[in-house]
């Protein structure tokens, strides 16, 4: 099925595709409209959501939805572990003010900057950070934008909790799933990795 509107003054296409992932055929609903690169994400209930610009090839974003299976399959199962109660908080969060983003930029910018040369060292460009509400996550990662999103309670945890998550977050541009790789690649660079990655998940079960 494919549906066409308008967004300002550019085209919007949205189709639903039925893709072979993970030996069964699951549903993606694409868009694509007036943009650059590539985005997939997974939302809250595991849908898969791709968007493209105009006029790529099917058989290539077929291509690219296989080389990341793993993570796709990954990122449906923690989203469909997300309590209904957890999706509707979601969908009610206020937008962070112009000044809460400022101010969340400017204590999280400077960690994203300690740890980013990590990763620039294998080639990765400088990520565009944004900030928000996130009710069921401390960060993500769209590798095809060149994007990570960290939570806006990051700014209250420990600052090594904080670090772990911007860590996190940008070893995932060098490896997309959590397979041994990446978690020897952080272990290399931060050896106390488990203690911080434990302590936000008490600080996550003290919140619930």
């Amino acid at each position: 099925m494919a549906t066409i509107g308008r967004c300002g003054q550019k085209t919007v296409k949205n189709e639903e595709w039925h893709v072979w992932l993970g030996n069964q055929f699951r549903s993606v609903q694409v868009t694509f409209k007036h943009m650059k690169t590539v985005r997939l994400r997974i939302v809250i209930g595991g849908q898969i959501r791709l968007s493209a610009p105009h006029r790529t090839n099917r058989e290539w974003l077929e291509h690219f939805l296989k080389e990341r299976e793993q993570w796709i399959l990954e990122q449906i199962e923690k989203m469909q572990r997300i309590p209904h109660t957890e999706m509707e908080k979601a969908k009610s969060m206020p937008p962070l003010t112009t000044k809460e983003r400022r101010e969340a930029l400017a204590y999280l910018l400077p960690l994203v900057e300690k740890w980013y040369p990590v990763v620039a060292f294998h080639g990765v460009p400088m990520p565009h950070v944004t900030v928000r509400r996130m009710s069921s996550r401390y960060g993500s990662c769209s590798v095809g934008r060149g994007r990570i999103t960290l939570a806006e309670i990051l700014l209250h945890v420990p600052k090594d909790c904080a670090e772990y998550v911007v860590f996190h977050e940008l070893t995932h541009f060098l490896y997309p799933n959590h397979g041994k790789e990446f978690y020897r690649f952080i272990e290399k660079h931060m050896p106390d990795y488990r203690q911080r990655e434990k302590q936000l998940r008490q600080i996550n079960k003290n919140k619930a």
